[in-house]
């Protein structure tokens, strides 16, 4: 069962945050360039969930006020957060300890808990702030340190010394994870007295081979079939009062210190993962335990789930049917219920020492393997790759105003659109969420050119952190749809594709490309690209109508105004008649001679062809003899000059400069 998660966030007056309002899902990963308000948004989640958090600091200053306030504190303004909570209702003790915090969220019961800092009058006069937290909008419903034993959040650090809480008694997740099982005092005097004689490692309760197991059926989960490392557990103390709480944890028989940072990491986030799934269904049982539950009605159940241990006990087998996990946990809930409290885990930058393979690796098992709710936040390209798209929350702030969070929780698409996005998130390493603007582009000879163009103009977009993305197809719709639905700035730049209107011998209609524009010809003419953009507009109600009767040249000024920029012809031919200069033509008729495998003839023929202006039959050639656009744009991006840049191409530059410089 999936547990409880934070299903959205209204914070007013804290810190980055003026006033945001967002919708989250089980699972998000959090994503915006440096000091936008990641850890921020975490923290004021935390000041709600954390157990951690002493008084001092949820009493907070007037720097924790939203940069934008003049005097807040002597202006008597106030920081209010406030958090919905859903997916609780499977959860007994939640629903019996948390009722109180009831209310209806878009028509459906959620919890909701509040944290408000504001001033309040003494009775000598001084005013002083303090920090309330409440249930259901009620001041006087209080949400205290009971409560968050069975609701809290579980920050795992950026900056993180892993080792050292592991080797910590009191932040130990193994220790936290042995006080969940019931050990027989007994057990550890008999293991005490065998280790004062043999000087063994006779450590082999049941309960220690459990947690083992789990611990490395977890560690596997994330690493997969590359795991070589075996997880064990040792101790070398012989108080049976010391002997659990002296466990070392073990990677392939040597010590966690002599192992790399990353599979550290790795480990340190399997074990918190671990501690805090849920209990319902044990892997472990004792025989009197296990016994009880079986002579309850429907405890047949357990026979074909649990398998006896040499000792007696009951582990839990490796491979369950769905079905049957599914009746299991109906069965114990009632049977033997847990009343653990439930923790939200938050993640900061998991890809702190990993290589990018296991970045990919860990979000999978975090993310898609694992039924805790989790936020993570990141700036890895390799895990906004495999992110699923439903997952992201983005945060960005123009200049001088507060942060803004955009998520994709309510992006609707239908599967093919999902498809294509993903396919491309995978392939481009979700590079296109941690732009500050982003081109659009339909090829690959687009991908190489226009940072280029945009170089020589004067406006690198590397400066600006504008990325360009070359969807490989006309099908920019799904991309449109994600970025405006995270507010990213962007830019389309598509071929014209100009053809003539004219009838074929049966009088049907059809379109003629690959011919140069005549004003003499009396055919009516078209653009595939303007029927492209025309058709985006349409889908996603992004003009009206009459607009999209208008003439291509009328047309095209309306499109611009929203960052759709088309050609005339294809790009390269668009190239070659933007020409003014002969020097210009002579570099693409250098370029292709460099590349071709041809002679002096189709060399000469090229250059005739290019100076009668019969591009079509000029990039004919390019495409022709092992060339290729993509090749020949590669290397004409060394040479090309500012004469070769296509008119739409220098306002689409413009454009996304102007947008990414109002953020």
């Amino acid at each position: 069962m999936k547990s409880l998660y934070i299903s959205r966030v209204i914070i007013k007056n804290y810190r980055n945050f003026e006033n945001i309002d967002v919708r989250l899902s089980h699972k998000q990963v959090i994503i915006g360039e440096n000091n936008v308000g990641k850890t921020n948004f975490l923290r004021a989640i935390q000041l709600i969930l954390d157990q951690g958090f002493s008084d001092d600091d949820r009493t907070l200053e007037e720097s924790d006020f939203y940069d934008g306030l003049e005097k807040p504190m002597e202006n008597m303004k106030e920081i209010e957060i406030s958090i919905y909570i859903s997916g609780y209702k499977h959860n007994k003790t939640i629903l019996a300890v948390l009722s109180d915090a009831t209310v209806m969220d878009n028509g459906e019961e959620a919890l909701l808990i509040t944290y408000k800092y504001y001033p309040t009058a003494r009775e000598n006069g001084k005013v002083e702030y303090q920090y309330n937290i409440y249930k259901a909008g009620d001041p006087v419903k209080l949400f205290n340190h009971e409560d968050r034993k069975y609701i809290n959040i579980k920050v795992i650090k950026a900056i993180r010394d892993v080792e050292g809480e592991m080797k910590n008694a009191r932040t130990s997740p193994i220790n936290k994870l042995l006080d969940k099982y019931s050990i027989d005092t007994e057990d550890l005097k008999d293991i005490a007295e065998k280790l004062k004689t043999s000087g063994a490692d006779v450590l082999t309760l049941d309960e220690i081979v459990d947690l083992e197991n789990n611990i490395n059926t977890r560690f596997t989960g994330i690493l997969g079939v590359s795991n070589k490392f075996d997880v064990s557990l040792k101790t070398i103390d012989i108080d049976p009062n010391r002997i659990l709480k002296s466990l070392n944890i073990l990677l392939s028989e040597r010590p966690t210190y002599s192992a790399s940072l990353g599979l550290n990491n790795i480990l340190y986030i399997s074990l918190m993962l671990l501690m805090l799934q849920d209990k319902t269904i044990p892997s472990f049982m004792k025989k009197a335990k296990y016994d009880d539950l079986k002579s309850k009605v429907g405890g047949n159940i357990l026979e074909g789930i649990y398998e006896a241990s040499s000792k007696g006990n009951y582990f839990i087998k490796e491979e369950i049917e769905e079905e049957s996990k599914k009746k299991l946990y109906e069965f114990m809930d009632k049977h033997d219920p847990k009343c653990d409290g439930v923790t939200i885990l938050a993640i900061e930058e998991p890809e702190a020492h990993l290589h990018p393979s296991y970045q990919r690796l860990i979000y999978k098992d975090v993310i898609r393997n694992s039924n805790n709710s989790v936020l993570l936040t990141t700036h890895s390209t390799h895990i906004t790759a495999v992110a699923s798209l439903e997952s992201i929350v983005h945060l960005h702030k123009k200049k001088k105003e507060a942060t803004r969070i955009m998520t994709t929780a309510s992006l609707k698409l239908d599967p093919s659109e999902k498809m294509d996005l993903e396919r491309y998130l995978d392939v481009k390493r979700g590079e296109i969420y941690l732009g500050n603007g982003v081109i659009l582009v339909e090829g690959i000879a687009e991908e190489y050119l226009v940072p280029r163009f945009a170089e020589i103009v004067g406006k690198p977009l590397d400066e600006k952190g504008i990325i360009v993305c070359n969807v490989n197809s006309t099908n920019f719709k799904p991309y449109v749809k994600l970025l405006k639905e995270l507010k990213i700035p962007f830019a389309v730049i598509t071929d014209g594709d100009f053809y003539y209107k004219d009838k074929d011998k049966d009088g049907d209609d059809i379109k003629i490309y690959h011919d140069m524009h005549n004003d003499k010809d009396p055919r009516d003419i078209g653009y595939l690209g303007h029927d492209i953009v025309c058709k985006i507009f349409t889908d996603l109600e992004l003009m009206e109508d009459d607009i999209l009767t208008k003439k291509p040249a009328n047309q095209d000024e309306d499109f611009r105004k929203l960052g759709f920029f088309v050609g005339y012809y294809t790009l390269e031919v668009d190239i070659m008649d933007q020409c003014t200069e002969e020097e210009s033509k002579d570099i693409i008729y250098n370029v292709f001679c460099s590349l071709t495998d041809g002679g002096k003839r189709q060399k000469e023929n090229f250059k005739k062809e290019i100076n009668n202006q019969n591009y079509w039959k000029c990039l004919a050639k390019i495409e022709s003899n092992s060339i290729g656009k993509g090749r020949f744009a590669q290397t004409f991006s060394s040479a090309c000059v500012k004469d070769h840049i296509p008119e739409y191409i220098n306002d689409a530059i413009d454009y996304i400069y102007d947008e990414v410089d109002e953020k």
